[in-house]
């Protein structure tokens, strides 16, 4: 008998193209479906306050994919989960808000990253922010920290040289190219050499196609806000994932 296939709800920062939907399908071992919701906030600015703000109407998207059917809902962009919040717990509670709105499942980026880190076992950990101004780099590390975990290093690509200084908001930066990415990873691992992971944040940094070379260049795990994700997603949807598609996430 053909199992019915499960249904992922994804709600999706306001005004941004979000890969996700249509990425997660490529990493199942078995067909899913897809359902998004973005978050309808105009004129949004993209300031971390305002991000703490927008909690009302990620419970409004999780309802809409609650009603919609899905299995479980996926909520992208790391930030919306820890912005306002300094502790793990205070971001959990958000989740099981999103989960009570959906009548199913939540998972949520800034979340699963960590539930990542301590699936691996791993307690010194380093933080590639790509994009992030230092003021989001800065709040993230510290959210981190206070989840328990040793941030030895994290580091931004303008911090490394590999991007021009720019404002949290600016959204003309938020899509590095796979080099500036790359590079970020080997600079940061080369500067924290007793990191035993590394981090990659930022939802428009797409890391899918690139953890495999990395974990083999530098030698240990290395994941993405969206690899986190995804494995967090097919465990709450209970999916099977392409044997080694995330790296060493993949079976942890």
């Amino acid at each position: 008998m053909k199992l019915e296939e499960k249904t992922i709800g994804f709600i999706s920062p306001p005004g941004w193209f979000d890969p996700s939907p249509a990425e997660f399908p490529t990493v199942c071992a078995e067909p899913v479906r897809v359902q998004q919701c973005m978050m309808s906030l105009p004129d949004f600015d993209w300031r971390i306050d305002s991000i703490a703000g927008t909690e009302p109407e990620q419970l409004r998207a999780a309802r809409a994919l609650g009603d919609a059917g899905c299995d479980v809902v996926a909520h992208t962009g790391t930030p919306f989960v820890w912005a306002g919040f300094k502790s793990l717990s205070e971001a959990q509670g958000r989740r099981d808000r999103l989960a009570d709105a959906a009548g199913v499942p939540a998972v949520m980026a800034g979340i699963s990253i960590i539930e990542a880190f301590a699936a691996l076992g791993v307690e010194r950990v380093a933080l590639a922010c790509t994009y992030y101004s230092d003021d989001w780099m800065g709040r993230w590390a510290r959210f981190v920290g206070a989840s328990g975990l040793n941030v030895v290093a994290a580091q931004n690509l303008a911090g490394q040289g590999l991007m021009p200084r720019h404002g949290g908001d600016n959204r003309d930066y938020w899509a590095p190219t796979p080099e500036q990415i790359c590079a970020s990873v080997h600079r940061i691992a080369n500067d924290a050499p007793i990191a035993q992971a590394i981090a990659i944040s930022g939802a428009g940094s797409r890391t899918l196609s690139l953890i495999s070379a990395l974990e083999d260049e530098i030698d240990r795990p290395v994941f993405g806000s969206d690899t986190a994700l995804y494995r967090a997603l097919a465990k709450a949807a209970d999916v099977r994932l392409t044997p080694e598609i995330l790296g060493a996430i993949t079976i942890v």
